[in-house]
């Protein structure tokens, strides 16, 4: 029988770095079932209308991953970045081209507060429904037309 050939991949000129892959996947573990309904979601998050709540869908799940769900969570320095001037809101603003703003600014302030008051909820309700929540708040906050 023939080896199996494994093609190279090769990043487009240009093209921004990716993370690697969850450790789950990486280790060649099965994924979790939170990963498996987070890929199986993609093509809504990646559907979101404008393009710029798209880049800031995902901008607020790499804060989730890296803040929230990180090993050694840091509950009081987690909760400063959910401030209104915060480092999420930072984020998230930065994204926002300076003429759009002020039209942005409602959706961002929204997003941070529901995840403020999400990490406020007490430990013993924290479980897999309680991580899709948070995934799920800046898509469920509507953009002023």
């Amino acid at each position: 029988m023939p080896a199996q050939a494994h093609a190279a991949r090769v990043p487009a000129a240009g093209a921004v770095p990716r993370r690697s892959p969850p450790a789950a996947t990486a280790s060649g573990e099965p994924p979790s079932n939170l990963l498996w309904w987070y890929l199986g979601l993609t093509r809504h998050w990646t559907g979101a209308k404008p393009r710029l709540r798209c880049q800031l869908l995902f901008q607020t799940h790499e804060w989730i991953v890296d803040r929230v769900l990180a090993p050694e969570v840091n509950l009081p320095a987690v909760i400063e970045d959910l401030h209104p001037d915060g480092a999420l809101a930072r984020a998230l603003t930065e994204l926002v081209p300076q003429d759009e703003r002020e039209r942005w600014l409602q959706f961002i302030r929204l997003v941070v507060a529901a995840l403020r008051q999400a990490l406020l909820q007490p430990v013993t309700r924290r479980n897999e429904a309680w991580v899709r929540w948070l995934f799920l708040i800046p898509y469920a906050v509507r953009v002023r037309p």
